[in-house]
């Protein structure tokens, strides 16, 4: 047995038979999806594919009409977002949400007030335990600006950072919350190709240095190619192949759903 095969007996993600319907709709129709430990997971389809809906069903920001989702051996079905944030599942946006006005550092740091210790009125009253908890958090917040390549620029505006930093930052902010499940939207939109090459070893990093299991939503099939060890693919909501990148980039059935053989040339490039 391999060892993707050995994590697969142990999902942190399970989800199971999702169905979800809007109006007459159905975004999304019956499709399973597994996460193992310490494993990178694509999930790629054509625009108007379902993937979005999926993830939002995922993180709890919709809620299914039929199916199941386990996360960590939990039924996290009903489970609200931020309940779900602190059982361990983090995201990146497509659309960058960051706080304009506020510093690098501080943007990072909103990612760890949901596990915080210390409440409200220790923070107000500014004592001791409050004050090292936060330094103890801030360190923890630099170091990672440092593996980010962006710790000269954590006492500056966000908006003063490139789109492309900003994206880091965004990563960055997630790894810091310290998720078992990173779910990652598109996280090479907007990015130069040096840039795409830094964010491929940089989710490497995230998986084999901090243990984090990553969903990873993605356009990009050389990003996908390097970095998954399992793909689905969906189209017009349902689940139309699953297996190794290349194995998938090859399949009749994704060729169809992504216009014909052109993307698949474009795909081995």
């Amino acid at each position: 047995m391999t060892e993707t095969e050995t994590n697969m007996t142990r999902p942190v993600l399970e989800a199971r038979g999702i169905v979800r319907r809007f109006g007459g709709i159905t975004a999304v129709d019956g499709v399973d999806v597994t996460v193992g430990q310490g494993e990178i997971v694509g999930l790629i389809g054509p625009n108007g594919s379902g993937k979005s809906t999926m993830v939002n069903l995922l993180t709890g920001e919709l809620a299914p009409d039929k199916g199941t989702i386990r996360f960590a051996g939990k039924d996290i079905t009903g489970v609200a977002p931020y309940r779900r944030a602190r059982l361990g599942i983090a995201r990146s946006f497509q659309m960058l949400r960051m706080f304009t006005s506020m510093s690098v550092e501080d943007n990072m740091l909103t990612a760890t007030h949901i596990h915080m210790k210390r409440g409200l009125l220790s923070s107000l009253l500014n004592l001791p335990s409050a004050r090292a908890e936060e330094d103890e958090v801030r360190a923890r917040a630099r170091d990672l600006l440092a593996m980010f390549e962006l710790e000269q620029f954590a006492g500056r505006p966000v908006t003063a950072l490139s789109i492309g930093q900003q994206r880091m930052v965004e990563l960055a902010r997630g790894v810091l919350s310290g998720p078992k499940l990173f779910l990652l939207d598109e996280p090479a939109a907007g990015l130069a190709p040096p840039n795409v090459d830094r964010l491929i070893a940089l989710i490497k990093r995230m998986r084999d240095e901090f243990g984090i299991s990553i969903l990873l939503i993605e356009h990009d099939m050389r990003v996908v190619r390097e970095l998954c060890d399992r793909v689905v693919v969906l189209d017009s909501g349902e689940l139309i192949a699953e297996g190794h990148p290349e194995t998938v980039v090859n399949d009749p059935a994704v060729i169809e759903a992504y216009i014909g053989k052109g993307w698949s040339r474009r795909a081995q490039a």
